[in-house]
């Protein structure tokens, strides 16, 4: 019977992160619907771990709205440093999604060793995350990363290491299951999931959320691209995520 137990904590962990991500979709809802549930919502603490400091505007579209609300505490947290114009646009974005921002000063680099010693960053992520003691967390998948970016690889997987050091207080994590198509220029073209079995958050309705943060992030973003952001099929205004742990069947990988 202890295998029966054990799969049923499992269940329980897998279940409740997705719960927690999908409670949110009520600010993903028309407003008159949002202030209907307004009452009977529970407070939640939304942290985000990314590599880079326009990460965040893959996951704009939930934290954007739910973040707006007074009775949530949101954080965008970014292990690199970038240079200083990228520092700035970091801080204007945290402001502009009502989140705190961490930044830390890692390189930005493709080769993800020179970060340095890895178990020492495991260390420092599970501090941060505990001093945060957020509701759910949303980082990267690092089976892909969402653009196959080893940095990007690297965040997911440094918070789910981290996350697992901290036994009864972990909280739960949701994956970025959000892949970026790009054209033969590294133009983003389209997004799409990168496992069938994710969940689809409909992102519509807050799809301004992506496209005024990806302005926000000049340095990186022409203004080419901001159109194409703000021409994206409805059909693909998603946000797709799933827990940490559950099982993803066939999920898109990197060479």
């Amino acid at each position: 019977m202890p295998a029966q137990r054990n799969c049923g904590r499992n269940r329980i962990h897998t279940v409740r992160p997705l719960l927690a991500a999908l409670a949110l979709c009520l600010f993903i809802a028309g407003p008159s619907e949002a202030a209907r549930l307004r009452a009977a919502r529970t407070p939640v603490r939304l942290l985000w771990i990314g590599a880079h400091p326009d990460d965040e505007s893959l996951i704009a579209p939930i934290f954007g709205p739910a973040c707006a609300e007074p009775v949530n505490d949101c954080t965008l947290l970014v292990l690199t440093n970038g240079s200083p114009q990228r520092a700035a646009e970091f801080q204007r974005s945290a402001g502009a999604l009502h989140a705190h921002a961490i930044q830390w000063v890692l390189p930005d680099v493709f080769d993800v060793t020179q970060w340095g010693d890895r178990a020492a960053l495991v260390s420092k992520l599970a501090s941060t995350i505990s001093a945060e003691a957020p509701t759910v967390i949303y980082t990267f998948d690092p089976r892909h990363g969402s653009s196959c970016h080893p940095a990007h690889r690297e965040a997911g997987q440094l918070t789910l290491d981290a996350v697992a050091t901290l036994g009864e207080r972990a909280p739960p994590v949701m994956l970025l299951e959000t892949l970026i198509l790009r054209d033969a220029t590294s133009q983003i073209v389209a997004f799409a999931p990168a496992t069938a079995l994710a969940s689809s958050i409909d992102a519509t309705l807050n799809w301004h959320y992506l496209v005024d943060d990806a302005a926000i992030h000049e340095s990186q973003f022409s203004l080419e691209q901001i159109e194409i952001l703000r021409s994206i099929p409805v059909a693909e205004r998603r946000v797709w995520l799933i827990p940490a742990g559950a099982p993803v069947g066939q999920i898109a990988g990197c060479p």
